[in-house]
């Protein structure tokens, strides 16, 4: 007797894409980590981000603050590179690990309600890395798209882009040859209706150029925003 395998269907599949400083971004959800509140895979050029979402379905007794936990893996699989030790290849997250986890957590924290006080997780896994596609932008996109379309209640979506400032001129999400040579640094994380994360670095900027750049970002995440509306 011939056993008959038939593929099987993801009627909750969806894919959304779009174009985000000249290069594509993709985004899906439906097929991955369905036991999940919400799972995204982000693809942004060749990059590839997995976030997943979870909540748990009470408060844990006796707790007092929000506990929100943020974790962002990057892989060194996903740059090409396989150690030869279990340790250092699953070890604890690195310091750009933690501080990319921190960039995540700041714009989201303030848009959950003030009383929540259910366990959130969100986890970030990059499975491969394009330099010129910022994983950690990638990242962010995808927890705000993973939270929005979740049954967690939260206050987004969000957008989210790097700013360089190349020969003088403002450049969106750089690549790895405009960051080298960039006088600025900037993230700039922002609602529908207002910025809610600002992170900066730069040599000597002056103070307006500096507002134009942030308010060309924010301009650019309301872009964003309207166009990833698809998906939620």
């Amino acid at each position: 007797m011939s056993t008959v395998i038939t593929q099987r269907k993801f009627p909750n599949y969806r894919r959304y894409e779009m174009e985000l400083a000249g290069r594509p971004l993709v985004l899906e959800t439906g097929k991955l980590a369905e036991l999940a509140n919400s799972a995204v895979m982000v693809g942004y050029g060749e990059t590839r981000v997995l976030v997943c979402v979870t909540a748990s379905s009470r408060p844990r007794e006796g707790v007092d603050f929000f506990p929100l936990s943020v974790d962002f893996e990057e892989k060194l699989y996903a740059v090409g590179r396989i150690p030869g030790s279990f340790t250092r290849r699953e070890g604890r997250p690195g310091e750009k690990a933690i501080l990319t986890a921190r960039v995540i957590d700041r714009p989201i924290r303030p848009l959950f309600p003030y009383d929540f006080r259910n366990d959130v997780s969100v986890n970030a896994t990059v499975m491969s890395v394009d330099h010129d596609c910022s994983p950690e932008i990638a990242a962010l996109i995808g927890t705000s798209a993973a939270l929005a379309i979740s049954d967690i209640p939260w206050a987004g979506p969000v957008g989210a882009l790097k700013v360089g400032l190349v020969d003088g001129e403002i450049i969106f999400n750089p690549d790895s040859e405009q960051r080298k040579v960039s006088d600025m640094d900037l993230t700039v994380v922002s609602t529908a209706k207002k910025v809610v994360m600002i992170e900066a670095g730069a040599n000597e900027i002056d103070n307006d150029l500096m507002f134009k750049a942030i308010q060309m970002a924010y301009q650019e995440n309301q872009k964003q925003i309207d166009l990833r509306s698809g998906i939620i």
